[in-house]
């Protein structure tokens, strides 16, 4: 335990570059092993070092979004469509637990200026106009209403979470963890997406898919740690 307490970043950076090489030299059991590990130990990391009795409720959200994303990781390592949807929908669940909790850290009406929330939703709203138009002609029927959807949903988190950056007790928090993890979500989730649909099939691309959502979770959980720990 106290190994996960005091060195869970470095064992799960340690993972995460294995999995990532594994990845790379397709040696596709072993990923199957070292995915499923990754947030788990994040978890332990960020349970270990938490008070018990400070911020129960943001702590409660923070864990189910660690969780369902846990079950994502699991379901994207199946093929075809029904695990893709469903890989999608856990991760979808992921963003709005986090989204909740930023929301909740510190609520939009009470920004004392709404330029960060303007130019994050400019940015969200550019990177999904560009999506779309480099994949509208490839996107299946069945994932349509899904790629949406969870597109607006990381959007929001996004945004929330560069809302963080208004609160100047949290600016530091915002922009070294909360910022950066949601940039990297969005090019973990955009590289992903086209790799699955433009069927781009170099193996690099599964090695950035992975080591940007590896390291987008990793400023999450360390941005959650700092917060509460008050």
């Amino acid at each position: 335990m106290q190994l996960l307490k005091k060195n869970g970043i470095v064992l799960f950076w340690a993972l995460l570059f294995a999995d990532a090489y594994f990845i790379y030299s397709e040696q596709i059991d072993y990923h199957v092993y070292i995915k499923p590990l990754l947030i788990p130990v994040l978890i332990a990391y960020l349970v270990l070092n938490s008070r018990k009795k400070h911020y129960v409720r943001s702590k409660i959200l923070i864990l189910i979004g660690l969780i369902t994303a846990w079950i994502g990781d699991i379901l994207l390592l199946g093929e075809g469509e029904s695990f893709l949807i469903a890989g999608t929908i856990a991760f979808l669940a992921t963003h709005i637990f986090y989204a909740i909790f930023f929301y909740r850290a510190h609520p939009i009406k009470n920004s004392r200026s709404y330029e960060t929330v303007i130019i994050a939703s400019i940015i969200a709203i550019g990177i999904i106009f560009s999506l779309h138009s480099f994949l509208k002609d490839d996107i299946p029927s069945y994932f349509t209403i899904p790629f949406y959807v969870y597109a607006i949903a990381i959007s929001i988190m996004f945004v929330l979470a560069a809302n963080l950056y208004s609160d100047r007790k949290r600016q530091r928090l915002a922009l070294q963890y909360f910022i950066p993890g949601a940039i990297l979500f969005i090019i973990s989730d955009a590289a992903l997406v086209a790799h699955e649909f433009k069927y781009v099939d170099e193996s690099f691309f599964d090695v950035i898919v992975m080591l940007t959502y590896g390291y987008a979770q990793c400023f999450m959980v360390q941005g959650f740690n700092k917060y509460l720990k008050g």
